[in-house]
């Protein structure tokens, strides 16, 4: 009815929503699907039709009593969610963790996260077709059914035990109608990306489904000694899905193989400051007793003015050469006064990325009357080598990869990062529903197998002439060790109907991991003394809850949970000249822990959440809003701080997680809708103090790589044209977040590690099903307004006495054309 509306007053009115999108959170809205929800009824309820799968099993969005966001097929594409860091612009409270690479990611939700070489379980899971799945490097997002990402402890329902949450993928299934869709772009940077499936139906009861993504894309960043241009894709994926469903059988198994290859040149990390260079601080005040204690300050130096680079490569004596720099202050002043952009970096290593993975599920299902039995089979592979620079800089106090003078074992510890995961997991499942509906349950069990491989060769200033300066070491070995982790559980929970619209949850699981590593000795020397050590952990996860539909459109729910992460060990503490054996130390035999400090416990959790979803009609306005409120604590948190050239894993006594979580939606007119969301996460550590019997005590604070607060607003208009040429559509959205450290040891040995604020808009001008046609075309435009900001970063401050930080990608804008068939 509002399609003939004069054009003026609509031009206002978008207008307004666009200032009504920057105050949404004010009065937050925000819909998990706002694409779906453009295309319903005119008074139909923005989320009405997304359905999740977050208790396993599927239900509507706004019916799952826990905190969840959720993407359809349309959304990811009306939001250009093509990868981790698209995820979480559209998710406020996901951080996507960058570590020292823009291939080094992790995710963090609720202020759980993994710090860079602690080799701790993730404390948000990732699951593609509900198979857990790991490894190094950034992925690309195509022909996905849905992406989910549910908020806070994760145990009872999914494979792996989880302190924070978990990301759910989803890819397209084959079904029984011929059909599918080709996508290409192009856009600055020289990006060039093609997209498409095809499904192919066989008969009645099977189906194939081919998919593939290509994605070229030069760098936006500067590598001033090598001449590269980081941040570059250049990936290449394809998946195949096969469909067995005999009709009237209730029997159904879909099998997915994905292979991805994925290259180029990962952006490179800055330095930030050095300390002891510059006017940063050579001391800091230490908690235990108030002293004045140094910080290292090995760059400010090995790296003076005026210092003579022996063995430095042509290259890094050429850049130096031309901008006349001479020592780490030089270097890091041409920053500070203009000489070098904010895309320039100079580091000694070229950042190339190379990795492949292979990937596969198979899920078999059978229904029984009321009950489903289900089996889901997984196995990932990724192999990932990386030429990465941790310091940010074209002075090699520490370098992996390519190291200076001849080596034991030859060229073979040329390669910098090297990185492997092989894992495989099954479960088998039972779900259904017993007294007249009123009981639902779901019970399994689980098992999986993950190995995890490190190679990290060490080379330690290098580029100084070997015995012009105390302590010049030169190439010390390789960390290389090899990780396993087998996990099995078992679980149920259940759902009953205690009154009418009351229903009461709870879910138990039980958890057992066995975590062992070994250290090949590279030398030979020790060839039959090979290193192992091995732990065990086994504990519960659980949940209790209740909700409570007020109204059809009004749900309320509370909920108490609690899980686990398990411990390990930290492969690169160990000194890598002197792999441990009964040899290199004595106790090895008796005590294997007295040999590896860097041994670490499982991490506990528990939380509270209360929390409220409305989906309905106030007035004449279909509007969504939920809200979240949860108090967690963590018991023995993981953190990595490093020491020497070492990173050691400890557990940190306790630390709690506060926060509120508002998102929604309004839809005022049929062509126009928005919305927003806001997250406030009051993180920090309540008992500090981590004592050491090898590297001392550490005091850890502030909470790393947690905004205190974060946000989104966007709007969406649309208009359709006459004569069924097609429909015109333009969303914009903002998000914003607060500042952040990326130290967990900000206040005491790591200072200088806090990361500003900023704000990112994008927008999307669509024109689909061009004059009728199956035909459509868009323009996109991410941080629009070009803001200059930085994503994460790595602490070496007790290593080499620098801290550097990663930065985000600039203006990025382009156009696609698709079409469905």
């Amino acid at each position: 009815m509002h399609r003939h509306i004069h054009s003026q007053i609509r031009s206002r009115i978008l207008s307004g929503a666009a200032l009504a999108a920057f105050c949404a959170c004010a009065t937050p809205a925000f819909a998990a699907d706002a694409a779906d929800a453009a295309d319903s009824a005119k008074t139909a309820v923005p989320d009405d039709t997304i359905v999740v799968t977050a208790r396993r099993t599927d239900e509507k969005l706004k019916d799952v009593p826990v905190a969840v966001a959720a993407f359809s097929t349309k959304a990811l594409t009306e939001q250009r969610i093509a990868s981790e860091a698209d995820l979480q612009v559209a998710t406020p409270g996901l951080t996507v963790r960058s570590t020292t690479s823009s291939n080094q990611l992790n995710y963090s939700i609720r202020g759980q996260s993994v710090d860079s070489f602690s080799y701790s379980s993730p404390a948000v899971v990732a699951y593609s077709n509900n198979v857990p799945v790991g490894g190094t490097t950034a992925t690309s997002f195509f022909d996905l059914q849905s992406i989910q990402v549910l908020k806070g402890p994760q145990g009872t329902l999914f494979g792996r035990n989880a302190t924070g949450g978990a990301v759910l993928y989803e890819t397209a299934k084959p079904t029984s109608d011929f059909g599918g869709y080709l996508t290409a772009g192009y856009g600055n940077y020289s990006n060039r990306e093609a997209e498409g499936a095809i499904n192919i139906p066989l008969g009645s009861s099977f189906a194939i489904r081919l998919a593939g993504k290509t994605q070229q894309r030069d760098g936006f960043q500067n590598d001033l000694v090598h001449g590269n241009k980081l941040g570059s894709l250049d990936d290449k994926v394809g998946r195949v899905s096969v469909l067995i469903k005999p009709e009237g059988s209730g029997f159904e198994n879909v099998f997915v193989y994905q292979r991805g290859e994925y290259g180029g040149y990962s952006t490179s990390l800055k330095i930030q400051n050095a300390n002891g260079a510059n006017g940063a601080p050579r001391t800091y005040t230490f908690p235990g007793d108030g002293s004045t204690r140094a910080l290292t300050t090995n760059f400010a130096d090995f790296y003076p003015a005026g210092v003579v680079l022996g063995n430095a490569s042509p290259a890094v004596a050429a850049f130096l050469s031309k901008y006349g720099i001479s020592g780490i202050g030089s270097f890091i002043a041409g920053y500070q006064t203009g000489k070098f952009g904010f895309y320039d970096v100079a580091p000694t290593q070229d950042s190339k990325h190379d990795a492949t993975q292979d990937f596969i599920s198979n899920t078999t299902s059978l229904k029984l009357g009321d009950a489903t039995i289900k089996n889901i089979f997984g196995y990932n592979r990724v192999l990932s080598v990386d030429n990465t620079d941790l310091a940010g800089a074209p002075y090699s106090w520490l370098t992996i990869g390519v190291p200076s003078g001849p080596i034991p074992g030859g060229a073979s510890y040329n390669g910098g990062y090297t990185y492997g995961t092989k894992q495989w997991s099954d479960e088998l499942q039972i779900s259904g529903t017993a007294l007249d509906g009123k009981l639902k349950y779901v019970a399994g069990a689980f098992i999986s197998q993950q190995k995890d491989f490190s190679r990290i060769p060490l080379d330690v200033i290098g580029d100084l002439l070997v015995g012009s300066v105390p302590g010049a070491f030169g190439f010390q070995g390789a960390y290389d060790f090899e990780q396993k982790d087998k996990s099995k559980a078992v679980y149920a929970q259940l759902s009953y109907e205690l009154l009418p619209r009351l229903n009461v949850s709870a879910g138990i699981r039980y958890t057992k991991d066995d975590i062992s590593i070994s250290y090949p000795d590279p030398t030979g020397i020790n060839s039959a003394t090979v290193a192992t050590a091995s732990k065990s952990a086994s504990k519960p996860s659980w949940l209790f809850g209740l909700d409570y539909k007020v109204t059809p459109d009004l749900l309320v729910y509370f909920n108490q949970r609690g899980s686990w992460r398990t411990g390990g060990f930290n492969g690169t503490a160990p000194a890598v000249a002197n792999p441990i054996s009964s040899v290199t130390c004595p106790a090895f035999a008796a005590n294997p822990k007295a040999c590896y400090p860097e041994a670490f416990d499982p991490e506990t959790t528990y939380d509270f959440e209360l929390g409220a979803k409305y989906s309905g009609v106030l007035g004449s306005v279909p509007t969504v809003l939920n809200i979240a409120i949860y108090d967690q604590e963590i018991s023995n948190v993981q953190r990595s701080p490093y020491f020497g050239i070492s990173a050691i894993a400890v557990n940190v006594p306790h630390a709690r997680v506060r926060g509120i979580e508002i998102d929604g939606s309004v839809r005022p007119a049929d062509w126009l809708q928005f919305g927003g969301a806001f997250t406030y996460t009051d993180a920090k550590y309540t008992s500090n103090k981590v004592v050491t019997p090898t590297f001392g005590t550490f005091f850890f604070g502030p909470y790393g790589d947690t905004p205190k607060y974060s946000g989104s607003a966007w709007f969406r208009a649309s208009t359709n044209l006459p004569d069924d040429k097609g429909e015109l559509a333009l969303r914009g959205e903002v998000y914003a977040q607060s500042s952040f450290y990326y130290s967990n040891l900000a206040n005491t040995t790591a200072p200088g590690t806090r990361l500003g604020k900023y704000a990112l808009v994008k927008a999307r001008f669509e024109w689909n099903e061009l004059f009728g046609s199956k035909v459509s075309a868009a323009a996109y435009v991410n941080n629009l307004t070009n803001k200059k900001f930085y994503t994460g970063g790595i602490s070496l401050s007790s290593v080499t006495g620098e801290n550097a930080a990663l930065i985000g990608a600039p203006r990025m804008y382009g156009f696609e054309i698709s079409v469905k068939f």
